[in-house]
């Protein structure tokens, strides 16, 4: 078997579906395209993906990728122009390359995310004023997000309880993009993968909480720009720097 690792995005109105469902919608298209996607084992069959990590639902993204298990070798350019061509308005994988067995799994390299928010502020800022809030709050020795922790006695009377995760470390850069009246565009590097994860969302509502700055949570829109993993110090994609057939 051999295994195909794909860059795509997802836009439109496909950033309004669930993982769950995109996991579906990927399923359908490779047995559209007539791919020969290798299948487990057991009563139910089902064709052998991963995707790097999950996405928000109502976040757009132009760096999500997704590795395929094939049967038989295909050609990468032919494989990406089948399931493109079965692949609904809104998700397009723009490249596929065919990696070497020995490459660890999407989900063990990925270890940050960048994103583009934009956001509508209540007053309007200038564009100083906003970088000084965003290093008043990048100045904070930790920043606590209380996360609640799983009820595994599935008592449903049982209070809930939250523990607390100091999601500092998790952010890597906020810069401030532009700013035009109300509009606030910031560039967010954080934590992604199995080891850390940190969402966007979190982020934004933490610097309204211990910022001056006031947002229309409403207005919000979030796009992820590209994954990454870490090679020897530096940041790259993990399609980028692999061994491939």
């Amino acid at each position: 078997m051999i295994t195909v690792r794909s860059r795509f995005y997802k836009e439109g109105d496909m950033v309004f579906i669930s993982h769950l469902d995109l996991i579906r919608v990927f399923e359908r298209a490779v047995r559209r395209a007539n791919i020969p996607v290798a299948y487990t084992q057991g009563f139910n069959p089902r064709p052998i993906m991963a995707f790097a990590t999950a996405l928000s639902v109502g976040v757009a993204s132009k760096g999500e990728y997704i590795d395929i298990q094939l049967s038989d070798k295909v050609d990468a350019d032919t494989f990406m122009e089948s399931l493109n061509n079965s692949l609904p308005e809104g998700l397009k994988l723009i490249k596929s390359v065919i990696i070497d067995s020995k490459e660890k799994s999407l989900m063990s390299v990925i270890s940050s995310s960048t994103y583009i928010m934009k956001l509508e502020s209540k007053e309007p800022d200038s564009k100083e004023q906003i970088e000084e809030y965003i290093k008043q709050f990048l100045k904070q020795e930790s920043i606590i997000q209380l996360k609640k922790k799983k009820n595994k006695s599935r008592r449903k009377n049982k209070k809930p309880e939250f523990r607390e995760i100091n999601i500092k470390p998790m952010i890597k850069s906020i810069d401030v993009f532009d700013v035009k009246g109300n509009e606030i565009i910031l560039k967010m590097h954080l934590a992604a993968g199995s080891e850390s994860n940190l969402k966007p969302e979190v982020v934004i509502y933490k610097i309204c909480e211990l910022t001056d700055i006031s947002i229309e949570s409403d207005s919000t829109r979030i796009q992820r720009l590209d994954l990454f993993k870490e090679k020897e110090g530096k940041y790259i994609t993990p399609i980028d720097n692999i061994n491939t057939i």
